[in-house]
């Protein structure tokens, strides 16, 4: 499993996906009906021909879940962070309860 993003990741992703070109990229035939552009990608080849259909569908595909996916996780970490000082409040005898 790859190492946990850290949030300077976190951040340069998402200014490279604001410098991009706005989705979603569609994928276009070629004349011959393969595969050879997605949205400002083009002339796409890879190193066999069944292998291009799947990459280039696996780019048009990323191009929108790569910001879903980045805002999941930072959505994960802040709430994470909240628990955690809830954890420490409540750990320290701060947990805010009324007693009476």
């Amino acid at each position: 499993m790859p190492e946990p993003l850290t949030d300077d990741e976190l951040v340069e992703t998402q200014r490279m996906i604001l410098r991009l070109p706005k989705g979603p990229w569609k994928v276009e035939p070629s004349d011959h009906g393969l595969p050879d552009q997605v949205g400002p990608i083009a002339f796409l080849e890879t190193w066999a021909d069944n292998e291009r259909i799947p990459v280039v569908e696996f780019i048009a595909y990323a191009r929108d879940a790569l910001p879903r996916y980045l805002g999941e996780v930072c959505r994960q970490r802040d709430h994470i962070r909240r628990l955690e000082r809830r954890i420490r409040q409540l750990e320290s005898g701060q947990g805010g309860e009324r007693r009476g």
